[in-house]
């Protein structure tokens, strides 16, 4: 067996959204709960910073060979500016309507644009695996399985501007609980796996009418994929292979929840996706 400890301190940078960081906004009258028909708009910020961040990262692996791992690694970034969209409630419209718009009485309406938050930190743990199964038994020989876990904090919480939303969010993008699992088999060109990957509820994006972005709660889910496939080890039909995938097998539904999980607005049928694939390897003689 080998061991493998492996240490990594760097400085990140992500740009902001091209889109993000548009010099425009569109401008409409709407009816908003609470508030009546007010102006609302949203608009880009070419002022933007880009994300960025000091991380540090550490893993211990441990290595049979090359037929199985475990691996554990921890991770920690210290965020100095992030990219996060933010409403201001009472934002004055006066300046900015035209002649050949809604003309509202009241001028004070909704504007939402992007912006940088700054402090605090993104830390968690990883763990994933390969094991052959023919390790714990012979007559297994061909199985095997292949696991990931990652479980992630954040101290970030934005103000929450989802639809209805109210307090604090998390990281758009940030699921605490992410893992997948993959079960095999391979032996003399035939295969087969069968995966399922999960995470937790998070806060995603969805595009408007207006094709801007929105942030929305999006409920977690699991998703099942398939695929078997055989390839000619001999004869004439050395080479050619032929694959078929499924892709979300238990036809997982994308669900848009307000305010808490129980709360469903939105179900969306996603539906199982199939493939077929043929492919031909030639092999090339080498000349003498």
């Amino acid at each position: 067996s080998q061991n493998v400890v492996r240490l990594a301190v760097a400085r990140v940078m992500a740009r902001p959204n091209m889109q993000d960081m548009r010099a425009s906004n569109s401008i409409v009258a709407q009816e908003v709960n609470g508030r009546g028909r007010i102006y609302t708009a949203t608009g880009g910020n070419p002022w933007l910073r880009p994300f960025r961040a000091n991380a540090i990262d550490l893993s211990y692996e441990k290595y049979w060979g090359n037929k199985a791992y475990v691996g554990v690694a921890a991770f920690y970034k210290d965020v100095k500016s992030y990219v996060i969209a933010n409403t201001i409630n009472n934002f004055d419209f006066t300046n900015y309507i035209t002649p050949d718009m809604e003309q509202l009485t009241n001028k004070v309406g909704n504007y939402t644009t992007v912006v940088n938050g700054k402090g605090g930190s993104i830390s968690g743990i990883e763990l994933s695996g390969s094991l052959p199964l023919d390790m714990l038994w012979k007559p297994l020989s061909g199985f095997g399985l292949v696991a990931s876990y990652s479980n992630t904090d954040s101290s970030m919480t934005p103000p929450d501007i989802t639809d209805g939303g109210s307090g604090r969010m998390e990281l758009p993008g940030l699921s605490k609980e992410v893992s997948s699992l993959t079960a095999y088999y391979e032996n003399g060109g035939f295969q087969v796996r069968f995966s399922q990957r999960q995470r937790s509820d998070f806060v995603g994006e969805r595009r408007t009418n207006n094709y801007d972005r929105q942030l929305v709660y999006i409920k977690g889910e699991t998703i099942s994929d398939a695929q078997i496939g055989y390839e000619f080890q001999s004869g004439w039909l050395k080479g050619l292979g032929v694959l078929l995938q499924g892709y979300n097998l238990n036809n997982a539904k994308y669900k848009r929840y307000v305010e808490t999980s129980n709360n469903v607005v939105e179900t969306v049928n996603v539906g199982t996706t199939y493939l077929l694939g043929i492919n031909y390897k030639l092999e090339a003689g080498c000349p003498r």
